[in-house]
């Protein structure tokens, strides 16, 4: 009865420790299990933030594809405009020193030229536009010119030469008066005719938008 007592008890013995064993397996195979699961939804959501990124990244190189095809497709457009003396404020010494110039090369009589007060008018930007990083003015100078003459010629070539001076000048009235000349005079060399003749000029520049004004003050405004 003794022996088969302690066959027993080194039984329960040995079994203790297969069990404790077992526990331990169990343990660490639980452990593993949902270690993989935390795993494999961590790497969900780094799968998901990476494919959003990734548009994210996609788009935005789209649009810089698309903002450099602007750049590239206007670029020229850009070049002439500022070669065009368009872009900026407007140079009245120089328009002054061109007229200087034209009456010297075709011999005019003197020109008397008037550039009044100067206007601007912000264009709209296209529906979808809410907050440009920039505004551009179109801003408008009404130009008198006087030009007396010995015919109607003079006229002919200052206008040819007046208009294609690298600005955007647009020609609203010209109109020519008889000046009383002695008929003795006529086959002299002094004035016959004079033409009055009335130009806008046209500027574009590019201003940036004030956190202190609104939109409905860029209205029309003289300077």
């Amino acid at each position: 009865m003794v022996a088969k007592r302690r066959n027993i008890g080194e039984d329960l013995a040995w079994l203790k420790w297969w069990l404790v064993l077992l526990v331990i397996c169990l343990a660490i195979a639980i452990g593993g299990y949902w270690a993989s699961l935390y795993y494999r939804g961590q790497m969900r959501q780094l799968e998901f933030g990476t494919r959003s990124n990734f548009n994210v990244i996609f788009q935005e190189v789209t649009q810089i594809e698309e903002s450099e095809q602007i750049i590239v497709e206007n670029i020229d457009r850009f070049n002439l405009l500022a070669e065009n003396r368009l872009l900026g404020e407007e140079d009245r010494v120089s328009l002054l020193e061109d007229v200087r110039r034209i009456r010297d090369n075709f011999r005019l009589f003197p020109i008397d030229v008037e550039i009044r007060e100067q206007t601007s008018h912000m264009l709209d930007y296209e529906e979808g536009v809410e907050f440009p990083e920039e505004f551009i003015s179109v801003r408008s100078s009404t130009v008198l010119v006087r030009l007396p003459m010995l015919h109607e010629e003079d006229l002919s070539r200052f206008l040819n030469a007046f208009l294609n001076a690298g600005r955007l000048m647009v020609t609203t009235s010209c109109s020519i008066a008889s000046s009383s000349v002695d008929p003795a005079d006529a086959l002299e060399l002094v004035v016959h005719q004079v033409a009055s003749c009335n130009f806008i000029w046209y500027t574009f520049r590019r201003e940036l938008p004030s956190n202190d004004l609104e939109f409905d003050e860029f209205a029309e405004q003289v300077f």
